[in-house]
């Protein structure tokens, strides 16, 4: 029973950790490679991404549905995937599915004052199981090319320390797939 428990401790834990890396890849593409004249997500999330950038806080006053949407197209649409691929949608992919498509709203509390927040989003920011505002605002400090992760505090330090998302640029503009610098790098 207890190695039961720790297993799924553990499946948790790292499954949060690989919902981080899926945010800061999403993020990382919206702003390095996204263009507002792409077809479905040009507008829908492109533009919107950009707007962000020129005003960080605009986010605080949007609702739920408007920064959670189309998150949760993409969500139904891996979970669509998942059942039509293996006939069955584990509990693991629910709980990434769950989290992931509330990914935006633990952005917004990352850009929103302390009484801004409900109690429980500023005591799991303190204690390190969300972004803290200060982790975030490294992302909207020229060079904004670092930082990409929203999730938890935990892995853009390791990722900007190591180069990660530079040395990506490196390997696709060397296949001719180059940023498109509508956020500043």
């Amino acid at each position: 029973m207890l190695e039961s428990i720790l297993t799924v401790a553990i499946q948790v834990v790292g499954l949060y950790f690989l919902l981080d890396f899926v945010t800061g890849v999403v993020h990382f593409w919206m702003d390095r490679y996204g263009r507002e004249d792409m077809p479905v997500v040009g507008k829908a999330v492109i533009e919107i991404n950009t707007w962000h950038h020129e005003n960080p806080r605009k986010m605080t006053t949007r609702s739920y549905w408007y920064l959670c949407k189309s998150t949760w197209v993409g969500v139904a649409l891996m979970l669509l995937a998942v059942y039509l691929i293996t006939g069955a949608v584990s509990w693991r992919w629910w709980f990434v599915a769950i989290l992931g498509g509330n990914a935006n709203i633990v952005h917004q509390w990352a850009h929103m004052f302390p009484n801004e927040k409900p109690a429980v989003v500023n005591w799991l920011q303190k204690v390190g199981v969300i972004q803290r505002p200060h982790n975030h605002a490294r992302h909207h400090t020229k060079p904004e090319t670092r930082a990409y992760c929203t999730y938890t505090p935990w892995l853009n330090p390791f990722l900007d320390r190591i180069r990660f998302w530079f040395t990506i640029e490196a390997i696709l503009a060397r296949v001719n797939i180059y940023t498109t610098d509508r956020i500043d790098g």
